[in-house]
């Protein structure tokens, strides 16, 4: 399924996960594969923790940090598509 800023997104529920001086590790509980996010993306896998859709992850992520709203919505596609393609998000159907 492709991402777009109507997309509504939650994290995986099936990873452990800790935070470790202000970044994210994980593990998946069903593959065993190991996962580790800086601060920014981090802060996305706590924003995503609840349904949310993309475009107010987008806004809340422009409040916090200092982006150009086109660099934010290329930027956190680009990642979420990364996380998707591990099956680390569950997209809620349109």
């Amino acid at each position: 399924m492709i991402l777009d800023s109507n997309s509504v997104i939650q994290r995986n529920s099936g990873l452990v996960s800790s935070n470790l001086d202000g970044e994210t590790v994980m593990m998946s509980i069903e593959d065993g594969d190991y996962f580790g996010l800086d601060p920014v993306g981090s802060r996305i896998w706590e924003l995503i923790e609840n349904p949310i859709s993309i475009a107010n992850l987008i806004a809340a992520l422009m409040v916090e940090f200092e982006v150009s709203k086109s660099d934010c919505e290329s930027d956190t596609l680009e990642f979420l598509n990364q996380l998707n393609e591990k099956r680390l998000l569950i997209i809620e159907s349109k």
